[in-house]
């Protein structure tokens, strides 16, 4: 499945993906995160997990349908 572009969705998915993964982690470490209060990390964090809940599903669903005859 290309877009219009040429380029594999595919890729661009596996790249948000590993992106979310690795800037999730690095977000709670730098900025303060706290459950009770809306911090700069809270809403980046919470932003990050919005982005990679919908992208993973999307990438598997994508791989699947690829699979199909």
């Amino acid at each position: 499945m290309d877009d219009a572009r040429g380029r594999p969705i595919g890729r661009v998915l596996v790249a948000v993906v590993l992106a979310v993964a690795v800037l999730v982690p690095v977000v709670m470490w730098r900025l303060t995160v706290e459950p009770d209060r809306l911090t700069v990390g809270t809403g980046v964090v919470a932003v990050l997990l919005v982005i990679g809940s919908i992208a993973l599903p999307a990438l598997l669903f994508s791989r699947w349908q690829s699979a199909d005859p």
